[in-house]
């Protein structure tokens, strides 16, 4: 089964691409090469001589969620019910990290599995949180990355795991857990639409929690169609 840790690994190393030498760390690791320290006292991943150490960084960066932005990245992660919360780091290479800052300095609840992006030159994270005691998606948006960054809005959508993607009707979509998607206005600050479900291969529409399709014959007609179980 591939999981969205599988996913975001490959994803990192497409983006990366010759920019994160990942051959480079088990050479490193082969001669016997120790972490360097940084002026807090942090471990150091890049050795200076094109190698790194993996972890690229040290301590609890659950569900990260990357932005590549022209020759630079920027990535969040998981910040539980830290306040203030939500750092955003900067790297110009996968490798070396630096922080930003943080964005978030209101409680909304626990917040976890974010979705960073850029659209029409402005930056936006998707944010599971509770904001009244209950599960909902909700978004922040800044014209630098560096902020100011807005109040967070609740989109009143009771998921989590956000994706943000382009249909191929050019309109924006958020993708969340179970098999669901939900459409968003073209300034992606509302939903558009009310929440579907994503269409299978066997052209059913997946029962909440199913990953199965069976077939049947529409009496109707001499067409098989599916149908989820």
């Amino acid at each position: 089964m591939t999981t969205r840790r599988d996913i975001m690994k490959s994803a990192l190393l497409a983006a990366g691409g010759a920019a994160v030498p990942t051959a480079a760390s088990s050479v490193a690791a082969k001669r016997g090469a120790s972490w360097r320290r940084g002026p807090d006292n942090r471990r150091v991943a890049d050795l200076g001589d094109g190698t790194y150490l993996n972890p690229v960084l040290s301590g609890d960066y659950a569900d990260p969620t990357v932005l590549r932005d022209g020759d630079e990245y920027f990535m969040t992660n998981t910040s539980h019910d830290a306040n203030p919360g939500i750092v955003i780091l900067r790297s110009p290479d996968l490798v070396n990290w630096s922080p930003v800052g943080p964005v978030l300095f209101k409680p909304i609840g626990t917040v976890w599995a974010m979705d960073l992006i850029k659209h029409n030159g402005r930056y936006f994270i998707y944010i599971p949180a509770f904001p009244s005691g209950a599960q909902s998606i909700m978004v922040m948006h800044a014209d630098r990355i560096e902020g100011p960054w807005s109040e967070p809005i609740d989109l009143h959508i009771p998921r989590i795991d956000p994706g943000h993607v382009v249909g191929e009707d050019g309109k924006r979509y958020l993708f969340v857990n179970s098999g669901g998607r939900v459409r968003l206005t073209d300034d992606v600050l509302a939903t558009d639409a009310p929440s579907s479900k994503v269409p299978t291969s066997c052209g059913a529409t997946r029962k909440i929690g199913s990953s199965k399709c069976s077939r049947r014959k529409d009496p109707s007609s001499s067409v098989t169609t599916g149908t989820s179980i």
